[in-house]
């Protein structure tokens, strides 16, 4: 896996209101950035991510992630041709 650098984008802070923001790493709490992002981001934090940890993962968080709700998993699914979880 490559080494992934860099920091959360400042702007972003508002998804991440209930935890230590300034000590979030993006190797090491990708998947609960992602999260956080696909439920509660705007179209640019959606490109930030896409761009930092690429399609392949920004799909399988999207479309496999039990911590998203259920709405916005079904939104993931159906964007990406996935069958929805009805």
């Amino acid at each position: 896996m490559d080494k992934i650098s860099g920091s959360i984008p400042e702007d972003y802070r508002k998804y991440f209101w209930d935890c230590e923001f300034d000590s979030l790493e993006l190797q090491g709490h990708r998947k609960f950035i992602a999260e956080r992002i696909l439920m509660f981001g705007d179209v640019p934090a959606l490109k930030w991510l896409k761009n930092t940890y690429g399609l392949d993962f920004f799909r399988q968080i999207a479309i496999s992630s039990r911590r998203l709700d259920k709405k916005t998993r079904n939104f993931w699914k159906i964007y990406f041709n996935d069958q929805p979880t009805v």
